[in-house]
């Protein structure tokens, strides 16, 4: 019997055949990033709502991603464990239902301590997602076909952020942004019970959801590696480490966008929310068709060379942020003008995550992949949680987001050069399975 096979009722089951469509479990799957987009995408567009209410500045605002994604990196590696050992669909189901039950609890919060409060503990709902999706993806699909994958599961953010960023602005601007989150939280829990109904890892020819987690107890009970071992073997790994710097790059520019962004053309450029929020979901929709494109581009036109396809989305969005620092720096821009800049600005820089986790499964083993998520996870929340205090604190005391983002660029360009130096010494490694 062939690798990758298994007899199934006196059948031979391919668990990754190339000719299976997994199309349309990877949308299911997608589901929870929905959530995920619709919720924190969709309250950073109405944060000039939410900062007129409770009357704080940038770096204050900036401090609700830092809280959001502070608990997601204390627990990364943790999460990632747990989802080793749960397996990826009922991560996935927990984590939706908790990011929405705790989004109907933001919408009586009338103390910004406590909104912060309960950005932390939502954060842990999300650090599930993310392990969650990866493991249920290198588990389902072969290795030559991981980056596009990745790319349709994560575009469900891009989706989620387009309605968040478009809806949740306008029905805040009528109905006040209380009420509009709990548009959002309703989408969290709704995404939540489809998950539960329809995502079944037994589809398609892969495990069913109880082979899973019984196959990953056996694997857990014949091996005597712990979980110290086990990440001790992570953090030796010198090519994954070199790939994370990409991790740290992608969390401080993301972050940083998509929480100052909003606030930038409302506050420096004048424009209203709406406005503010239709930007992010331009960008959103940028992602959407970003994440599976540079997935394709890498696997077919730069023969999966990960590292080369990294560096140059590292200094593409090094080069617009240094665009939007020197161009867009006066009020009076066309709108159209920006939203053709912001869509080529989500194309590339949310082209990054898919390609970034599909290199750390191509570098680690498949049973550590939960965990190897969760070390990269790190990498990726320390940018997210240092990065909006401290471009919103430089925006205070400048009175403008220029200086930000020529300091945002500056950052993005140090970490990427810093990642292809350092990776020389691993080109191979660094070249997709086949």
């Amino acid at each position: 019997m062939e690798t990758g096979q298994e007899i199934r009722d006196g059948e031979v089951v391919g668990k990754r055949s190339q000719n299976v469509n997994h199309f349309p479990i990877l949308m299911v799957m997608s589901t929870a990033y929905i959530a995920v987009g619709t919720n924190v995408q969709g309250f950073k567009a109405m944060l000039p709502m939410v900062s007129a209410d409770f009357q704080i500045g940038s770096a204050e605002a900036g401090l609700y991603t830092t809280f959001f994604f502070l608990s997601a990196t204390i627990l990364a590696i943790f999460s990632g464990r747990v989802v080793d050992r749960l397996g990826s669909k009922m991560g996935l189901v927990m984590g939706t239902a908790i990011i929405g039950s705790l989004m109907i609890i933001h919408s009586v919060t009338n103390i910004f301590v406590l909104l912060l409060a309960l950005a932390f503990f939502t954060g842990i709902g999300f650090s599930i997602i993310t392990p969650s999706i990866n493991k249920g993806v290198m588990e389902l699909v072969s290795p030559n076909k991981r980056a596009v994958s990745l790319g349709i599961t994560q575009a469900g953010g891009g989706i989620g952020g387009i309605l968040g960023a478009l809806l949740l602005p306008f029905l805040g601007e009528l109905f006040g942004w209380r009420n509009a989150i709990l548009v959002s939280a309703g989408v969290a829990l709704l995404m939540s019970g489809i998950l539960f109904k329809f995502y079944n890892p037994g589809q398609d020819g892969t495990k069913s959801q109880q082979e899973e987690n019984t196959s990953d107890s056996e694997e857990s009970s014949k091996s005597d590696s712990s979980f110290k071992e086990d990440l001790a073997k992570l953090v030796t790994n010198k090519v994954l480490l070199t790939v994370c710097l990409i991790g740290l790059t992608f969390g401080f520019t993301i972050s940083n966008i998509t929480t100052h962004f909003p606030l930038f053309l409302d506050g420096d450029l004048g424009y209203s929310g709406f406005i503010a929020g239709a930007s992010l979901a331009v960008f959103q929709t940028g992602g959407i068709i970003g994440k599976p494109s540079w997935g394709i581009i890498n696997d077919r036109f730069l023969r999966s060379n990960r590292r080369l396809g990294l560096f140059i989305l590292g200094l593409l969005v090094s080069l617009l942020m240094l665009v939007l620092a020197i161009f867009f720096d006066e009020p009076g821009i066309p709108i159209p003008v920006i939203m053709i800049f912001t869509f080529i600005l989500g194309v590339t820089s949310l082209g990054i995550p898919g390609l970034f986790f599909t290199t750390v499964g191509d570098v680690v083993d498949k049973k550590l992949m939960g965990t190897a998520t969760g070390l990269a996870l790190i990498f990726i929340r320390t940018g997210v949680v240092i990065g909006p205090p401290f471009i919103g604190w430089l925006a205070d005391i400048t009175g403008s987001y220029q200086i930000s983002w020529i300091t945002l660029a500056t950052v993005i360009f140090i970490l990427s050069l810093s990642f292809f130096i350092l990776s020389s010494n691993y080109k191979e490694n660094l070249y997709g399975s086949t």
